[in-house]
């Protein structure tokens, strides 16, 4: 792996990495993503076996694992304006994505209805942890959405009813719009 020197208006990639070793990466962060996105479905059904399972009921697992990472998201981000620790710039861009991940749960909860399931509440209360500077706030907004990124595009692939489908890449590009501006604002490198 050769680490080089970034230059202002340069196409160069700051990180060469061989193809073996992207390759190993992609997969690793594929299976991550897989056993966090199993975690998840286990933890919210009892069942990690609903998360392959491509049929009607294999989607309603996935959206219900979806509606509980969106419900997640939205609090983190009330939580984040509510600690008045953030800049007035920065409150506005998560007040915006908060927005997004409220018509995320919206859809997803109205999906669940249309198949006949009444969809779960937020939980009463998140852990997450010590909020005592914007940059906390930052990177737990940005952990959230990485998280999203990983589990949506992980899920994507098992996901059978086409208007979900179609649904569910929608919001991934949205969760990565929001993770490539939070990377940016805490200074992470997107390669």
């Amino acid at each position: 792996m050769t680490i080089e020197k970034p230059e202002l208006n340069s196409v160069t990639p700051v990180l060469d990495l061989g193809n073996d070793e992207r390759n190993f990466r992609r997969e690793w962060l594929r299976l991550a993503a897989t056993a966090s996105a199993g975690a998840m479905m286990f933890l919210l059904t009892g069942n990690p076996k609903k998360l392959y399972a491509q049929s009607k009921e294999g989607d309603i697992g996935i959206l219900t694992a979806a509606l509980y990472l969106e419900q997640e998201a939205v609090t983190a981000y009330q939580a984040g304006a509510e600690s008045k620790l953030l800049s007035p710039g920065v409150l506005g861009v998560a007040v915006a994505f908060q927005s997004d991940h409220k018509y995320h749960r919206d859809g997803i909860s109205g999906v669940l209805k249309s198949f006949g399931v009444e969809p779960k509440g937020p939980e009463k209360k998140y852990d997450f942890g010590k909020l005592r500077t914007e940059k906390d706030i930052l990177r737990l907004a940005r952990d959230r959405e990485n998280g999203a990124v990983l589990a949506y595009g992980t899920l994507a692939s098992n996901i059978l009813t086409k208007a979900v489908l179609n649904f569910g890449a929608n919001v991934l590009v949205d969760e990565v719009r929001h993770r490539t501006v939070l990377n940016a604002a805490l200074g992470i490198l997107n390669y």
